[in-house]
């Protein structure tokens, strides 16, 4: 008897802890799964640009739903690496889900940071089944070098991003402009630029000073053809790399980011792309050693730049009539091709620290952050979602800028624009149908950055190689021949 009655008792208790893990033995809803963590406070770190504002602007649906209290922290792209850091070294627990830029992986994993995806993955009572890893972004390549170290996944895409073409094609499509260019070069004036000798000649064209004419108007101030990140801060690094890759160099031959390669950053195509580079800053306003990613995107905002590369995340304020003096003049195209038709892999990943006490509640968060409503919601916010199927909903791949993005992570084409269409949406046509020289077809290549935890001081050298070109201090050869020696002692054999 005595034994009957151990053995119900055991398969009961067995009962109740399959029962009461976190909750409930299997996954039924966020509302439901969520009751254990009600009451709890989040706190997230990421980068103050539109996508983490729409996130914060739609959280409290999340909030609503769970019990669960979110604070976001905004900050800039240098000082979110710096207080992740000083939180993780100094064991601090201030945050429980982190956005990191995704070059950051290799360190933060190998230093133990941040928590393997499959702690919450792989359990039932905290997965919502219609998430899967397979099949749900733009681009897999993309998904496993931002969110996947060493074939362990250590977190999912805040958003995927890449750096193109931001131009104005009531410029380069007004009647008097399209006749001077081509009475000045011989050519018919390109909307949008297609190669580098096009980007460049167009910089060129487009600079005006005051008094002259723009598109049949006085100019009350002078007029650039681009603008540059120029400052010794990583933006320019990150500017740089488009005109690296796309004359056919690399930092280092990998396959991908975690990949020891040989580094190759004093190649001819690199001295090439950098002597290039700095001719851009002839066309560029002045101050342009002071130049980020934040005054290059003003200088546009404010209606006087032609063109420049900028990111994909930023593009929502330059098409806010609140925010900018050229929203509805705007078109988006990819980088100018060299020898690569290319796109550079970057992307803001969400991590679960090891640190952090609550980190079911954070898993819950980062996991509805990727739920179909909550992408739609942070995409009409400013968002640049990771999430194919997304892009479906009408009101998502009719946003000005979405079509351009969408093309270089995934090479589809959601919406051709052609020249002389009156909106600017649409991937330019021109650009579709170019040719890349490294493949000989049309597809864009796809190229990754490191990752490895050295890739910051590579990176830190590189800004400083080409910040010392663009002030004159060394020539391109001077200075890419410094990095190249610098970085081979630096990393591994």
């Amino acid at each position: 008897m005595k034994k009957k009655i151990l053995l119900v008792s055991i398969i009961s208790l067995s009962l109740v802890c399959l029962f009461f893990n976190f909750g409930f033995a299997k996954w039924t809803s966020l509302e439901e799964n969520s009751k254990p963590y009600s009451g709890v406070t989040l706190r997230l770190i990421g980068e103050s640009l539109p996508p983490l504002e729409g996130l914060d602007q739609v959280k409290n649906i999340f909030e609503e739903k769970t019990g669960i209290k979110v604070i976001i922290e905004m900050y800039g792209h240098e000082e979110v690496i710096q207080k992740t850091t000083a939180d993780f070294v100094g064991k601090t627990a201030i945050y429980d889900v982190v956005l990191n830029p995704h070059r950051e992986i290799g360190k933060l994993a190998e230093n133990g940071w941040i928590t393997p995806l499959k702690n919450f993955y792989d359990n039932e009572n905290l997965r919502n089944p219609e998430l899967s890893l397979e099949g749900t972004f733009l681009s897999q390549q993309w998904f496993n070098e931002c969110c996947a170290y060493q074939d362990t996944v250590y977190g999912l895409p805040f958003h995927f991003i890449s750096m193109f073409m931001w131009y104005r094609y009531d410029l380069f499509e007004h009647p008097e402009e399209m006749a001077n260019f081509k009475e000045k070069y011989g050519y018919g004036l390109p909307s949008p630029p297609i190669t580098m000798e096009d980007y460049l000649n167009t910089a060129e064209f487009f600079t005006r000073k005051k008094g002259e004419k723009l598109a049949g108007e006085t100019l009350e101030e002078d007029f650039y053809g681009t603008a540059i990140q120029a400052a010794r801060h990583v933006a320019t690094w990150y500017g740089w790399l488009n005109f690296l890759y796309s004359f056919g160099g690399r930092e280092l031959l990998l396959d991908k980011g975690s990949d020891y390669g040989e580094v190759v950053i004093n190649s001819p195509e690199a001295i090439a792309s950098l002597e290039y580079y700095k001719k851009l800053l002839d066309y560029s306003p002045p101050g342009g050693l002071t130049y980020t990613w934040d005054e290059t995107q003003a200088s546009q905002q404010q209606g006087i730049v032609a063109q420049a590369i900028q990111w994909d995340d930023a593009t929502y304020a330059v098409e806010d009539p609140n925010q900018s003096l050229v929203a509805g003049k705007m078109a988006f195209s990819g980088t100018p091709i060299k020898e690569e038709k290319m796109t550079q892999i970057e992307g803001w990943t969400m991590f679960i620290p090891v640190s952090s006490k609550k980190q079911e509640a954070a898993w819950l968060f980062v996991q509805w952050c990727m739920e179909e409503d909550s992408q739609i919601a942070q995409m009409l916010h400013g968002g640049a979602s990771s999430v194919r199927k997304i892009y479906n909903n009408d009101k998502i791949k009719n946003i000005i800028y979405a079509p351009t993005a969408v093309y270089l992570k995934s090479n589809e084409v959601l919406k051709i624009r052609k020249h002389g269409d009156k909106t600017g949406l649409g991937v330019p046509e021109t650009f579709v149908n170019a040719v890349n020289p490294s493949t000989g077809d049309t597809t864009v290549t796809i190229v990754p950055k490191p990752t490895f935890p050295e890739q910051e001081w590579v990176a830190e050298k590189l800004e400083l190689a080409v910040n010392s070109v663009l002030t004159g201090e060394k020539t391109a050869k001077e200075a890419l021949e410094w990095c190249q020696e610098e970085i081979e002692k630096e990393l591994p054999e």
